[in-house]
């Protein structure tokens, strides 16, 4: 166990086993570190790796004041998705042409708020929402969210959103009958996505509503690219892909448009902040049922483990306990939820009530979705 977590130390966790404990004996647990230094190594590395493309980080990943403060202040642009996260990003005093409002489906409210404050940048994939737009933000630059397949991806982020490429002139157009303003095409392969042709595949679709769009006098000038982009930035931190990875196929693909003077943007959040948060939690209790050792954790499936329901994740769990035993666990939340089990089958250390887990790779679409059930707070939150 002690080479297991020298292991941990050297990349998956940057921080002492001595920094963990002075943290959590400040805090208290549960407790989400967020690593200030990977934060910006991951931004910067999007720059590097996609050369040109805009990074609009999407703030649903993780909109703790911390990570979004500290994107603001290295200049980048936000993907927002209501007035909440609107006014979030505004408080740090970005210029609302650094916000796109890319929710296909946006209440009334939002619209208004967006049009108050300058936000003017916005997704649609219907008829519905044309009229929505029309009516309370004429004139806002409309992009047309379209409906790609999502191989190799997680999550089929096409399955709720997205306009069939076939219905896209005729959104296009309508849009432009109604008096609003067409500027652009977007699409999501899904999250996260590690098989990069299938951005090619979405990329083949835009082109061909260009050139259709084009055809009939109407010319687009923005293409996004959405997110899903691989957990991992760099190819020798394992995980099945990386951005460097996926960016050899994908840039590729993009320096057409961008030779061609298109204004091509991305919306990353998974990258930019998933392995840059780890969550510390402590056993609160012990069991035995069935003959198995379940641990009780301050934190479970209705906290930062939301991301295994919500988010399909699957996270690896290591004790600052180090013994050359090792258990077959399982591991419970905190709730009176049945449901809340965290994971099953998991080989530590034999713990005692008050020990440590520390749970890597946890900072995206975790925090973000955990709630207050039962009465538990959600995990302090802290940046070093």
């Amino acid at each position: 166990m002690g080479k297991r977590l020298r292991v941990l130390e050297e990349w998956v966790l940057p921080l002492s086993k001595e920094r963990i404990e002075e943290l959590t004996s400040q805090f208290g647990t549960p407790l989400l570190i967020l690593l200030r230094e990977r934060v910006v190594r991951n931004y910067r590395a999007f720059q590097r790796f996609l050369p040109g493309v805009e990074v609009f980080y999407a703030v649903k990943a993780n909109p703790h004041p911390s990570v979004v403060g500290l994107l603001a202040s290295l200049g980048a642009s936000f993907d927002v998705a209501s007035q909440q996260e609107i006014a979030l990003v505004t408080s740090f005093g970005v210029a609302p042409e650094r916000m796109i409002f890319a929710n296909t489906i946006k209440r009334r409210e939002g619209i208004l708020y967006a049009r108050r404050v300058g936000v003017s940048l916005m997704t649609y994939d219907n008829e519905e929402e044309l009229k929505k737009i029309q009516r309370y933000y004429p004139e806002a630059k409309l992009v047309l969210r379209l409906k790609t397949p999502s191989n190799g991806s997680r999550i089929d982020l096409s399955y709720k959103f997205g306009a069939e490429p076939e219905e896209a002139l005729e959104l296009l157009l309508r849009a432009q009958d109604m008096g609003l303003v067409p500027v652009g095409l977007s699409f999501h392969v899904g999250s996260p996505c590690h098989n990069p042709k299938t951005y090619a595949t979405a990329l083949h679709i835009v082109e061909d509503v260009l050139l259709k769009a084009r055809a009939r006098g109407l010319f687009l000038t923005l293409i996004d690219i959405g997110g899903g982009f691989p957990l991992h930035t760099y190819s020798n931190e394992g995980g099945p892909a990386s951005l460097e990875i996926v960016s050899e196929v994908v840039y590729p693909l993009l320096e057409p448009f961008l030779s061609r003077g298109f204004r091509v943007i991305a919306e990353p959040g998974r990258s930019i902040v998933g392995n840059a948060g780890i969550l510390v939690t402590r056993v609160i209790g012990k069991a035995v049922r069935s003959g198995k050792i379940w641990y009780y954790l301050d934190d479970g499936l209705y906290g930062t483990f939301s991301a295994i329901p919500f988010d399909k994740a699957r996270f690896s769990f290591y004790a600052l306990r180090e013994s050359d035993q090792e258990v077959l666990c399982t591991l419970a939340g905190p709730t009176c939820d049945s449901l809340d089990v965290v994971a099953e089958d998991v080989v530590l250390p034999p713990l005692e009530v008050d020990d440590l887990v520390v749970v890597p790779d946890i900072g995206a679409y975790s925090w973000a979705s955990a709630t207050t059930f039962n009465g538990f707070d959600k995990p302090q939150v802290v940046m070093v």
